[in-house]
């Protein structure tokens, strides 16, 4: 084996220049060597010279630090001291040092009233060096880094350029302010003896917001005052409702108007429709409870499409502003003005309260299409998202169980069925949609589907087409979508005057029923009475059974016996009476009354 001989170059500073490489080698090996005689003597070794001459003759990579220029700097502490300077000031001392103001003065609290009369010479004492920056890992909100490095996420989103605050992407490395938290502290949660005494003791089944909620109304408007509205409703609520613990994560969804779902699933119930809770207005809602709105018909304002949330607070309402009104103005003006109507008024109790279920009594006014007036039998079980979508499309219930009732596949016992399957076209679902009509609906950014899918933390862009199929069997989705889809072709079929404005809430049913079945064209072609090919709709709806007795009746003109057999069909099928507990005077009227 060849031995490798190790070569060694000495160098020597230049002459007249001071020292050089070979004076601090020299240095290191005098280091060294009172280095190991120290160690010697604490642990009475004894070394022999020569020993220590072989030791310390070829510098050690410790040696080689110390001999390098600065090469000890980056494992010394951070002074704990600042000497002042001729033109410092205090808040440049602070910055230099990577620190708040706040933190320089709570460490020298003597210059807290005289900040500016420090000298050259003056010692300052500083804290620990604040951290420049923060990489995002999975499961972090903007909110939560902001929390646990004590500061706030607006004061993040500005600091970094971020414009939504639900899209944060793994590994992003987040800028932190001057003073952020060194060691991320833990959020902020309401401690469970603060006491919350209600104005009022509340009545019979009627439920308070906890202490949590309080919180966060108090937080909301703290935050709010004096800001004005920058179209970011949602995200601040979110945030109040997190920082107060009222929520245990920054909630999804971009549209406030779909925050429906979202809080339901973390514990709040919607009480507007509960005569218990008298909601008149939202100034009738209790503090700490959140509003939820939707847009008023004819909206056109360019958040519409978002709806509004705030928080009821102790002197009004608060969101991204804070104001003494609420979203729809004066309480004169009920649960609907200024382009928005309350959707939702969401309470969530303190754990372990004794409530009763919100669940209003299925009475209701002789002939009203409300919740109260709402019966269901077998499919009860669907009540709460039947009302949910007549909340956030405006259809009255009764119109959306109609159109249900029409679509869905039913068990022997009557019951619709969730995972309803049309063999023939694929259609799934209670309200039986095919594939490219889902995904249509999925993606559409005015769709209510889509804000729905936004709310439970699906994005649809993203999503791939048999994830977004396979979700119409869930029966929430699947009825959102009906309604969503049924307003959109109805607002068509009244903009190019094919059906009127003034549809009453049983026409609106079989309209919207017409629609869905036959698609936008085919409705316009049946409602103008011109529908020419059907064939292929003639062998897949009408009972073979039924067929010659059509014909006759439409002296064997295929299309019309058709037209005459989906005017039958409708008018049986689609009767919002079925779906009132006192139908009072109300009698639908025949759809052929709107055929030309």
């Amino acid at each position: 084996m060849t031995a490798i001989q190790e070569s060694r170059t000495t160098t020597t500073g230049n002459p007249g220049t001071g020292a050089g490489t070979g004076d601090r080698a020299a240095s290191a090996g005098s280091l060294g060597e009172s280095l190991l005689r120290s160690v010697a003597r604490t642990f009475g070794i004894e070394v022999p010279p020569s020993s220590i001459d072989r030791l310390v003759s070829s510098p050690s990579p410790v040696d080689r630090l110390v001999a390098s220029p600065g090469g000890l700097d980056q494992y010394r502490p951070a002074p704990s001291t600042y000497t002042v300077r001729s033109g410092d000031t205090l808040s440049g001392i602070a910055a230099r040092n990577g620190q708040s103001l706040e933190t320089l003065l709570a460490n020298n609290p003597g210059l807290a009233k005289h900040a500016d009369l420090i000298r050259p010479g003056d010692v300052v004492r500083l804290g620990a060096a604040s951290p420049s920056s923060y990489t995002v890992v999975a499961g972090d909100t903007l909110s939560g880094i902001a929390s646990r490095h004590g500061t706030e996420w607006p004061t993040l989103a500005r600091l970094n350029g971020i414009s939504d605050p639900d899209r944060l992407s793994i590994g992003t490395v987040l800028r932190l302010p001057a003073g952020a938290d060194a060691a991320p502290r833990a959020p902020t949660r309401v401690p469970e003896t603060t006491a919350v005494t209600p104005s009022a003791p509340p009545a019979d089944g009627v439920i308070t917001p906890g202490r949590a909620s309080v919180e966060a109304a108090r937080y909301a408007e703290q935050q709010a005052a004096g800001h004005p509205s920058i179209g970011r409703c949602y995200a601040w609520v979110k945030e109040a409702l997190q920082h107060s613990g009222a929520t245990r994560d920054y909630m999804p969804g971009v549209a406030a108007k779909g925050a429906g779902p979202a809080l339901e699933a973390r514990g709040f119930q919607n009480v507007l429709n509960d005569p218990r809770h008298n909601i008149r207005s939202p100034y009738d809602a209790p503090v700490g409870a959140v509003l939820v709105y939707g847009a008023a018909p004819g909206a056109t304002d360019r958040n519409a499409q978002y709806g509004h949330i705030e928080i009821r607070t102790n002197s009004g309402f608060a969101s991204d502003y804070a104001s003494a009104r609420a979203r729809t103005g004066p309480a004169e003006a009920g649960l609907e003005g200024r382009g928005r109507v309350l959707i939702g008024v969401y309470i969530k109790p303190d754990a372990g309260a004794q409530v009763a279920p919100v669940t209003p009594p299925r009475t209701g006014g002789s002939g009203e299409m409300t919740a109260a007036n709402l019966t269901l039998g077998v499919n009860e079980t669907y009540r709460a998202d039947i009302l949910h979508a007549a909340t956030v499309s405006g259809l009255p219930p009764q119109t959306v169980a109609a159109v249900i009732s029409a679509e869905a596949a039913a068990d022997r016992n009557g019951q619709w069925r969730a995972d309803s399957y049309n063999a023939d076209s694929g259609a799934t679902g209670l309200t039986q949609f095919v594939s490219g009509t889902w995904l249509g609906e999925a993606r559409s950014g005015s769709s209510l589907l889509n804000a729905e899918l936004k709310s439970r933390g699906i994005d649809p862009a993203n999503t791939s087409d048999s994830a977004l199929l396979a979700l119409r069997t869930d029966a929430r989705l699947s009825i959102v979508a009906g309604v969503s889809y049924a307003t959109s072709n109805i607002a068509s079929l009244q903009a190019s005057g094919v059906v009127p404005r003034n549809l009453d809430a049983a026409m609106t049913a079989k309209v919207a029923y017409i629609a869905h079945h036959e698609g936008l064209g085919g409705a316009r072609s049946f409602f103008r009475g011109d529908i020419v090919s059907v064939d292929s709709k003639w062998a897949g709806n009408v009972p073979a059974s039924q067929r010659a007795d059509y014909l006759a009746r439409s002296g064997g003109d295929r299309a019309q016996a058709y037209h005459a057999w989906l005017t039958d069909y409708t008018n049986a099928r689609i009767d919002v009476t079925r779906f009132m507990n006192d139908s009072g005077s109300v009698r639908p009227a025949s759809v052929s009354t709107l055929v030309r």
